[in-house]
Formats: C-alpha cells, structure tokens, sequence
C-alpha cells in the first residue's frame, strides 16, 4: 500500500505542481474548477487522480490526511472549493526553495507548540492556554521570512499536527502529542503512525508452553549435524525458564521477549556486519548451503526480526510505522492489552519461524 512518503506517479505530480504554482503566485489555492479543466486539457480525470493520493487517518476525519485536500459535495470535489496542499505535498516540492521554507517554518512552530505542552506540568489543576502565536514562533525560530502568509493557508489545512486559526494566527497540537521534527520525513512517520488505526491481529495459533525450547533445541541440533557448529548459544536456565512461563502482567510479557531477542541477537552467526546476528544469518545460511530456499529463510527470519522491533518499543515506546507493522505481524493488538495473550501470539509465531528454518537447514543438507 502507498504511503504518505512514496513518490507521485505523473498525473499526481501534475495535480501538486498546477496547485503549487497557482498558490505560490497568488498566496491562494486554485478553485476544483480550473483543477478539473487543466487536468482535463493533459489526458487527466481530476476527481480520479485527487482520490489517487496516499491518505491516513479516514476513520476521524472523511478523507483522511493526505498531500492535497478539497472541499467536496459529498463524494465529489465541490468545483467552487479550493484545491489545498498540506505539508505532505510540500514534502514532493523538494527542489523548490520557497516550498523548502514553508516546511521548515511549519515544523519550527509544531516545535514551539510542543514546548507549549509543558506548561500542563506547571498547572496540574488547572488547563492552561497552550496556543501560540504563528508570527511570533517564526520570529523566534528564524524561519518562514517571506512566506508567512503562505504558512498560515498551510497550517489551517495541518490538522495532524496543528489545531488552528488564522485570525488571529494561533495554534496548538492536533492529533499528535508531540511534534518535535526537524523534517518532513520524520513528521509525516509520525502522522502515519497516529493516524494508522489498529490492523485486526494475524490469527493466534495455539501454543504449547514447552515448544519454543524445543524448536530453539531442534534449530540448534540440526545447525549441528548439518552445518558442523552450534547456532543457538545457551542462556542462564533461570533466563531461558521464562519462555515455558505464560505472561499475566506487562513486565511478564516484556521479560519473556527480552530473553527470546537476546537470543535471537546472540545467535551465534559468523561475522560482524550488520551487527545483530539476525541480519547475518540468511547470508550465512545461503554460502553454507546454496541449494536452501532462501524465499522461506527470508520470510523467517523477517518474522523474527519483527520481536527485536517490539524487544526496542521498550526503550523507545513512541510509535512508528516499523512498530505498528511489529505488531501486526506477531498477531498482537496495538497498544497491547492483553498481555498473557501477546506472550502466547510471540512464542507461537517465534516456533514457527525457527521450525520453518530447521526444516529448510535440514531439507538442504548436502
């Protein structure tokens, strides 16, 4: 599936380009109607390449998020509305320098809207004005000189990041609790991961308390006889007993997956580049045995790599597109509420993908 950061096919970079250009000439979007002739006059159904964009967030606000927004007469682009960048258009405006500090003076006042936030912790009573002022933020930050009145069109259209007004020009956080960014990349990751509603869990297969050992067992015996050396490094027993222990609480939950990623990060794979051993062991497996499905390797070692994404959440529990795809992948609800439940999708989809490596490791045996 798209998304918010992949680059525009033709007609899609037509439609930003028309928008910009007009908007950036006259500091206002052009009307549905000029959009829908000039569209017309290149080969290009209007209405069908604005429903084209990537957009996020359709289940709060009819639409979604997305590069270029309209106003619409209910599934169609209302031909008096205006057509309107957000900063994900901007974002395909790389090359422009006018584009460029637009983008650079939004992120610099979502930064002083989220300094704005800590005012909370000064006012535990009391919601204090967490609003800030668009021109004096720009001022601060030494950035939008020249394009101020151009930011504020823009901003109106952020609801993501910016909750705003445009008279006087005011703004506070929308939807993310933070938005720290110093660039669109890591802005717009971040409205992704927000605005991306839980994905139904893949199917939780049954687990028996004991097979996880058992396949890190077999996995090792069989790199053993096949392969001539160990693979699975042996943990204290107090550590690797966790993985037979079911999770009623969250530091159960997290404590089983600290010690299946620590062995997983410790395999014993030759090498040091990457430097987790699970970025080493499809290469390893594929000189040593040439003949292996390197199809299934992948796809295993893929899945287990997903539990060193959801191990690191730990550290780092803001959201992102890689987390939420963690999750999906493991079967697990984001965030996670039933944690005896996360541990048993973990361990079962762990099993599997070891099983599935000893079975190729074996089958490919010379």
């Amino acid at each position: 599936m798209a998304g918010l950061l992949d680059p525009l096919d033709d007609a899609q970079r037509l439609l930003v380009d028309i928008v910009w250009t007009r908007f950036v000439d006259a500091g206002k979007f052009p009307k549905y109607f000029y959009i829908e002739y000039y569209m017309r006059g290149a080969g290009y159904q209007a209405e069908a390449v604005l429903k084209s964009f990537p957009s996020v967030g359709k289940h709060l606000r009819a639409g979604g998020y997305r590069a270029v927004d309209w106003w619409a007469n209910g599934l169609s682009p209302n031909l008096e509305g205006p057509v309107r960048l957000t900063l994900a258009g901007l974002h395909h405006l790389q090359d422009d320098p006018q584009a460029g500090a637009i983008r650079r003076g939004l992120l610099a006042f979502m930064r002083e809207l989220t300094k704005a936030q800590r005012r909370i912790l000064d006012s535990p009573f009391e919601r204090p004005n967490l609003e800030v002022d668009l021109w004096e933020a720009l001022k601060s930050a030494g950035e939008g000189q020249g394009v101020e009145d151009h930011i504020v069109l823009i901003a109106d259209q952020e609801w993501p990041g910016i909750r705003f007004q445009q008279q006087p020009a005011r703004g506070e956080l929308g939807v993310l609790t933070e938005a720290n960014f110093f660039t669109t990349d890591a802005y717009l990751n971040a409205v992704t991961a927000a605005l991306t509603p839980p994905a139904a869990p893949a199917e939780l297969p049954y687990i028996e308390p004991r097979g996880l050992l058992r396949a890190l067992n077999f996995l090792d015996v069989t790199c053993e006889l096949v392969l001539g050396a160990s693979l699975v490094p042996r943990p204290p027993m107090d550590r690797s007993s966790l993985l037979a222990m079911d999770a009623a609480t969250e530091a159960e939950f997290q404590a089983g997956v600290v010690v299946l990623a620590e062995i997983l990060r410790d395999l014993l794979v030759p090498g040091n580049n990457p430097s987790h051993a699970l970025g080493r062991l499809q290469g390893h497996l594929v000189s040593q045995l040439p003949v292996i499905d390197e199809t299934a390797v992948q796809q295993a070692i893929e899945r287990l790599d997903q539990m060193r994404v959801v191990r690191n959440s730990f550290v780092h529990p803001k959201p992102s597109p890689s987390l939420l795809q963690a999750h999906h992948a493991l079967g697990l609800t984001f965030p996670i509420r039933d944690f005896g439940a996360a541990w048993d999708s973990v361990r079962a989809h762990a099993e599997s993908s070891l099983r599935r490596l000893q079975e190729e490791i074996q089958a490919a045996r010379p």
